[in-house]
């Protein structure tokens, strides 16, 4: 498939990610570029608890059972709303003659002003063309298989989805766990096939359009949802915001290289809305179109998208929401003592102090986290170098990047000056602080504060985005302020340090610095960012498929009847039959706790023809062929070698060979009597 091939398919992602939240949050009184906003986090909510029901209720998945709670849930949420409209209507708000609201309506040009819509949607035609040459720089094809350990899970688990019709996240774990009830969020996966059944796209090839979705739609989206909380209705700033969402390498980018991350990459996208909703709720907002209720609703439909996304977005939720909830209760505490109720002053601190302690309970010593705790990357720099690094926003020894650094600290120092904005820099620097700590220091404090991110550095850093975004948007309208005064100046007018730009009158100048900064950095370094998500995809060291082996799997599918269970060691890459043609493998990752049957076979199913108890557990998984090929991932890991009954067949008697090629060899097993029905070849 090529990548204009490839544009319906970014399409449907695309429709996905945004239309089911976009339709119930507008059925919520959400309105304008607020509802754009808060639409990937309320369709991943949706999207991701559909397949936990379908999969308790047994309905298959697909887009219906989807689109049947979207619309159940926009409905209910427009019953409950409508009354309370009639009530205000009916208490005077709003015109008295319904014929001249479209009027209003059209001069108002929304609830964000006349140039809202317009200025979003230039600010995501140029993100996605951004993201689109970045992902075609760095994936090369737009069916490349990424060679990287995580990779072959997730593909496999599309594949799981979409051969059982069970997407639900508490049963997804049961791919590598078998037999065993075993849940993995599968909020990504669930969006992935509906991808490939929506469009018939391969299961690679729908990965790494969800990814571009993830990294060009999803989390820009999401970012200018924040920054519109925070900013309030300003035209410029929803106009910067999504670009500015794709300038920094941590976040999206290195997710999409480390790991690969991508159930990662997508819940934490969906943070900076979740921070947004957090902020409303507790009233540091600017010009909001969003209620403290509505806001409620969207962080309680977080729970969800976060948590079946990938559940430490949800605790980089937790962690960063600690400084808006510190600032608010400041502010609450400092009017209630200025109203002489001193008592009562002590109650918003007393809130945020428990709030503190119960996250750090969470991180240090929850039993949920045991599991996660456990991992501990060592540092790999020292505490200067680690400083420097998010100063620059070059961490984990990335390129710096100047151009946007410095308008992240010129967005601090603005953003200090006001109490709804002031949090973002706390919180930007709790996420700097648990980077360093995991990067650069040792010790059960360290693996005890950011064992919820496995301890892992590139996690945390890419954490630390999330507060960047918003600070570096408040850094360009800083600067278009400031230009604006020193074109006063020079034409010899009077102007007044303390009067901002009317928002309206501020977008031509916002869009002229975004113009440049967008030109002078080369697509804000996409150069760069295809380097970095290419070590993923283009590189030699760690490839997975041989020449030619990749046409090899594919007759192979080709050849094996529907329903058929080939044996391959995972670690030729022949396990990646599963997704690319959908015939089922024996073991379709690398690790997992296999079934006795499954561990018979993986030592033994060489002796098929002298053993009956090979030929029953070669009959109790139904498994009746067997690919042979050698260790071409990760050859140096000692687990590449556990699988001597598979690596054996070649000298073995009771195995037919059928064909070959890209070094490797598909057999019949004929030890263990006739092949079923319906078998070719």
């Amino acid at each position: 498939m090529s990548w204009a091939a490839a544009v319906p398919v970014a399409l449907v992602a695309a429709a996905w990610c945004v239309l089911p939240g976009a339709l119930v949050a507008r059925a919520a009184g959400i309105r304008g570029v607020s509802c754009w906003g808060a639409a990937p986090l309320v369709s991943v909510a949706l999207v991701a608890t559909t397949a936990v029901l379908a999969g308790r209720a047994g309905v298959p998945w697909g887009a219906l059972p989807v689109l049947v709670v979207t619309v159940l849930v926009a409905a209910v949420a427009l019953a409950v709303r409508t009354p309370w409209r009639r009530r205000r209507a009916s208490g005077g708000a709003g015109p008295a003659d319904g014929r001249d609201r479209w009027w209003a309506r059209l001069l108002r040009g929304g609830p964000d002003g006349p140039l809202a819509g317009p200025a979003l949607l230039v600010g995501l035609v140029v993100t996605v063309a951004i993201g689109w040459l970045t992902v075609m720089l760095a994936f090369g094809a737009v069916d490349a298989v990424s060679p990287t350990y995580d990779a072959i899970y997730h593909y496999s688990a599309v594949a799981r989805i979409l051969l059982t019709g069970d997407a639900s996240s508490l049963t997804l774990g049961a791919l590598n766990n078998p037999g065993r009830p075993s849940a993995y969020p599968a909020a990504w996966h669930d969006l992935v096939s509906l991808v490939v059944l929506g469009t018939g796209a391969s299961v690679p090839v729908a990965s790494n359009i969800a990814a571009f979705t993830a990294a060009a739609v999803v989390w820009p989206l999401s970012c200018t949802l924040l920054v519109r909380q925070v900013a309030g209705p300003r035209p410029g700033a929803v106009l910067v915001a999504p670009v500015l969402a794709t300038a920094f390498t941590a976040m999206p980018w290195l997710l999409l290289n480390w790991g690969v991350l991508w159930p990662n990459l997508l819940g934490l996208a969906l943070v900076p809305a979740g921070l947004a909703a957090v902020a409303t709720v507790l009233g540091l907002t600017r010009g909001s179109t969003v209620g403290r209720v509505q806001a409620l609703l969207l962080g309680v439909a977080a729970v969800p998208a976060l948590g079946l996304a990938h559940p430490n977005a949800a605790v980089s939720l937790v962690v960063l929401a600690l400084s808006p909830l510190a600032v608010a209760a400041v502010r609450a505490t400092v009017r209630l003592l200025r109203r002489g109720r001193p008592l009562a002053a002590a109650a918003p601190v007393a809130g945020a102090l428990a709030a503190l302690a119960a996250v750090l309970w969470l991180l240090a010593w929850s039993p949920l986290l045991d599991g996660v705790r456990a991992f501990d990357w060592k540092a790999s720099m020292g505490a200067r170098e680690a400083l420097l690094g998010v100063l620059w926003n070059g961490t984990n020894k990335r390129p710096e990047l100047v151009v946007v650094s410095v308008l992240v600290v010129v967005g601090a120092v603005l953003a200090l000056r006001r109490a709804r904005t002031a949090w973002l820099v706390p919180a930007h620097l709790t996420s700097a602080f648990l980077y360093v700590l995991a990067v650069a220091r040792e010790g059960e404090l360290v693996t005890a504060l950011t064992g919820a991110w496995y301890n892992d550095s590139h996690r945390l850093a890419a954490m630390v985005p999330v507060t960047g975004v918003p600070l570096a948007t408040l850094g360009v309208l800083g600067v278009a302020g400031l230009l604006v005064r020193a074109a006063g100046v020079l034409r010899g007018g009077r102007t007044d340090p303390g009067r901002r730009l009317p928002p309206v009158a501020a977008v031509p100048v916002v869009a002229l610095v975004a113009a440049v900064l967008v030109l002078a950095t080369g697509g804000l370094r996409i150069g760069l960012h295809a380097a970095v998500v290419a070590d993923a995809y283009r590189y030699e060291t760690g490839r997975v498929l041989q020449p030619g082996q990749r046409e090899f799997l594919e007759r192979v599918g080709q050849e094996t009847p529907p329903g058929a269970v080939v044996a391959a060691n995972p670690w030729t890459g022949n396990g990646l039959l599963f997704p690319l043609t959908g015939r089922e493998v024996l073991f379709p990752h690398l690790s997992g706790t296999w079934t006795p049957e499954q561990e018979l076979l993986r030592r033994r199913l060489d002796d098929a023809a002298a053993d009956p108890a090979v030929c029953d557990a070669v009959r109790a998984t139904g498994t009746r062929w067997v690919i042979d090929g050698p260790v071409s991932w990760w050859p140096y890991d000692p687990r590449a070698d556990t699988y001597p009954g598979i690596d054996d067949v070649d000298t073995a008697p009771g195995f037919e060979p059928v064909l070959s090629g890209g070094g490797s060899t598909l057999y019949r097993i004929t030890a263990c009597g006739a092949a079923p029905v319906g078998a070719t070849g």
